[in-house]
């Protein structure tokens, strides 16, 4: 999978977005990966934030060595690092507009300075605004950001603006699962291999065919009888129950550590995680919610069918229960069958 840790493994990195998007964290994440000593000059926050944002992201606290600049002493952050640079594998600096006092000041720092410094190890600059000339310099320039959609759930995202060692990137989905890091969520793009016939699953489910990785909606009025359609299932086959959409959760009896009702999208992206990397053993991922989803935040529904169906490829299929009456006209284009319990 592609990994834009991986990309900026070298030259001068600029990371970007508004406040509050996740860049110190994306930023310790890249240094983590690219070097075993880096020197992190901090002129926003202090080094037991940072050293929690490092434990946060799963990032080695013993890798960094971090100097903060009280606003007084930012005058000298140039000559401390040039005086200091050859201890380092490494060079974060977060925020970089805090080394000089005006923007023409600080692209001249960085263009004389640390661009040139790049030559020899990985630089990573966390830059606040848009200072356009510090973008055309980057060798590589990522945008991090995030919304608050009509749920309350924040939704991150990064991508890889532009490279020299790479080509651009797709927006992708992003969080911070506690303990592991930086999480991609990868759109399911269908594969081009032969269709894996699961026979056997589609007399369960009650369809003509199935094929490994589909995904099929069950759509019925009774929240109980689509419940005990998801226990039948569950009787047979190793399933695991997400419901994105904590008011119409089925009232389905199942073993707690099989289920969760998410209240954030980060819980979404971290159950993704955990069957991606085998933490959830399930063959089956049920969920149920999402055209209740699209009814509240319309096409940013769309989010929660590119985590949901991103699963797909790590089980053998994805059954999405819905209640009522009504067509989610997103939510419902994303499967690949459809019945009425």
């Amino acid at each position: 999978m592609f990994q834009i840790q991986d990309v900026v493994s070298r030259g001068f990195t600029v990371i970007y977005g508004p406040p509050g998007s996740g860049k110190t964290s994306v930023a310790a994440k890249i240094a983590d990966r690219v070097a075993n000593r880096v020197m992190w000059i901090s002129t926003n926050e202090t080094q037991g934030a940072l050293k929690e944002v490092l434990m946060r992201v799963g990032a080695k606290v013993d890798k960094f060595y971090i100097f903060d600049f009280p606003r007084a002493f930012r005058g000298n952050i140039a000559k401390f690092i040039a005086d200091h640079i050859y201890e380092y594998e490494a060079l974060v600096v977060d925020a970089v507009n805090g080394i000089a006092p005006r923007e023409e000041k600080l692209e001249e720092l960085v263009h004389g300075f640390l661009y040139q410094l790049s030559k020899d190890m990985p630089i990573v600059a966390v830059v606040e605004g848009r200072p356009l000339k510090i973008f055309y310099l980057a060798d590589n320039l990522v945008r991090v950001g995030y919304r608050e959609n009509a749920l309350g759930h924040t939704v991150r995202y990064i991508k890889l603006v532009k490279s020299r060692f790479s080509p651009p990137s797709e927006r992708l989905l992003f969080d911070f699962v506690e303990g592991v890091g930086l999480v991609y969520i990868y759109p399911n793009k269908k594969p081009q291999a032969a269709k894996v016939p699961l026979p056997e699953d589609a007399a369960l489910l009650g369809v003509e065919e199935l094929y490994k990785s589909s995904v099929v909606g069950i759509y019925g009025s009774d929240k109980k009888k689509l419940a005990k359609r998801l226990e039948e299932i569950a009787a047979k086959r190793d399933v695991f129950y997400l419901s994105l959409f904590p008011p119409t959760t089925l009232p389905v009896e199942i073993e707690e550590e099989k289920m969760l009702v998410a209240t954030t999208f980060k819980d979404i992206v971290e159950v993704a995680y955990n069957i991606y990397s085998g933490r959830i053993k399930a063959r089956v991922l049920a969920v149920s919610g999402l055209r209740d989803v699209e009814r509240m935040v319309g096409n940013d529904v769309v989010d929660y069918i590119t985590v949901v169906s991103s699963v797909a490829r790590y089980v053998d299929y994805v059954v999405d229960f819905e209640i009522g009456e009504g067509v989610g006209r997103l939510s419902e284009i994303f499967l690949d069958a459809k019945i009425t319990a």
